[in-house]
């Protein structure tokens, strides 16, 4: 099983960061013009946001294709073909629990997992990737105490944050927390800064992290405590 997967981080002000990534995505491919399918699920397959992203890959040669899935109309057969014909997938920013909540209600979410260990490429932007991660965090009512953990597609095995330097990573610092209460050993975590990209590499049990534009701030609990470790250097 060999698969690789692009979570870049996204946010204000990193249009060119992220042309940067998905060019660098896109390389790794041998089509001519490889077709993309554009999941947007997160966003509830926003027409204005599909146009931004398909006119960004267009500068790396790529075709888009976006798989409707969040209409209760939406034919998810059709959807399962697209994601499977295409060179590569790309997940969309937006909200990831309603990213999830669609992706589990079509029921193919085993499929994004089948398709990565089969090798096809994924690429994640903001919420998307995230949810291509392990885990992520939701706060019913905006409330800290609520906090509680949910599961995401699992392709890529680790566990990242996005674009939040702003607040110190601090959803993040929130999910590490409740693994390590969970009863995780030693939880990690990537934050995925707004012009940086992390490169996910899986050979069989070795999975291999590499950081792209930027340097990626890292994070694990120590004594019970969750602090900021060595950032990984592009």
């Amino acid at each position: 099983m060999t698969s690789t997967l692009y979570l870049i981080g996204g946010g204000p002000g990193a249009l060119l960061a992220l042309r940067r990534h998905l060019k660098a995505a896109i390389a790794e491919l041998l089509a001519k013009k490889p077709l993309v399918a554009y999941v947007g699920a997160a966003s509830g397959d926003n027409v204005g946001f599909q146009r931004m992203i398909s006119a960004t890959f267009a500068w790396t040669g790529a075709r888009v294709r976006p798989v409707k899935l969040a209409a209760k109309t939406a034919s998810v057969a059709a959807a399962r073909a697209l994601l499977e014909d295409a060179d590569a997938v790309f997940v969309s920013g937006g909200d990831v629990q309603e990213g999830m909540r669609v992706l589990e209600d079509r029921g193919v979410t085993p499929l994004f997992r089948e398709l990565a260990r089969a090798g096809k490429l994924m690429i994640g932007l903001s919420a998307g990737s995230l949810m291509l991660a392990k885990e992520w965090v939701a706060f019913p009512d905006d409330d800290d105490t609520k906090a509680h953990l949910f599961a995401c597609i699992g392709a890529a095995p680790v566990h990242v944050d996005a674009h939040a330097e702003e607040d110190d990573w601090h959803e993040m610092r929130a999910l590490l927390g409740l693994l390590e209460r969970r009863g995780d050993p030693h939880p990690e975590g990537v934050g995925l800064t707004k012009k940086g990209c992390l490169r996910v590499h899986v050979d069989g049990e070795t999975t291999t992290l590499t950081a792209l534009g930027t340097p990626l701030p890292r994070f694990a609990v120590r004594h019970g405590k969750v602090v900021a470790t060595r950032p990984l250097e592009p």
